[in-house]
């Protein structure tokens, strides 16, 4: 699922670079400059034949606790402002609470709904496929060593 971008500055030539990456940041953690073509090592890139999946990205449970406090947040919110708008008073900070607190309820749902539909386990799959693939190229695991991966 490509949602986010990740940025980092080239320790080479100082130029800052940004790529989309999926949610967990699942690649290769070998990265190259766009400006200079110098390759470095980026820890926050998960190689998943070797680090293994991030926890939380077949935790279902823990977006739905997420989702259910936010949306029970949203409610309170939406009673304090409807009670405010009552007495003649209107909060910009109550009504952005409120529309906040919904819509990161919802997006934490819909995760915990992909994660129970399955859906993050094919991309998971997907992702490890990837892994094994880059995993196959004996020069790309050489460099990984020079890293200070542990590869068997």
């Amino acid at each position: 699922m490509q949602m986010n971008y990740a940025e980092w500055v080239c320790p080479e030539c100082k130029t800052k670079n940004r790529e989309a990456c999926n949610m967990w940041m699942y690649g290769s953690p070998i990265r190259e400059c766009k400006a200079c073509r110098s390759e470095y090592l980026d820890r926050r890139w998960r190689e998943v034949a070797i680090d293994g999946f991030d926890p939380r990205s077949r935790n279902a449970k823990f977006y739905a606790k997420g989702a259910a406090f936010l949306l029970s947040l949203a409610i309170v919110c939406g009673v304090l402002l409807q009670t405010s708008l009552v007495h003649g008073n209107n909060s910009t900070k109550l009504t952005l609470a409120c529309v906040l607190c919904s819509l990161f309820g919802v997006v934490s749902g819909f995760i915990a709904l992909r994660i129970k539909l399955g859906f993050a386990d094919k991309d998971n799959a997907k992702y490890m496929a990837e892994s094994k693939a880059r995993l196959g190229n004996s020069t790309y695991v050489e460099k990984l060593k020079k890293y200070g991966y542990n590869i068997r």
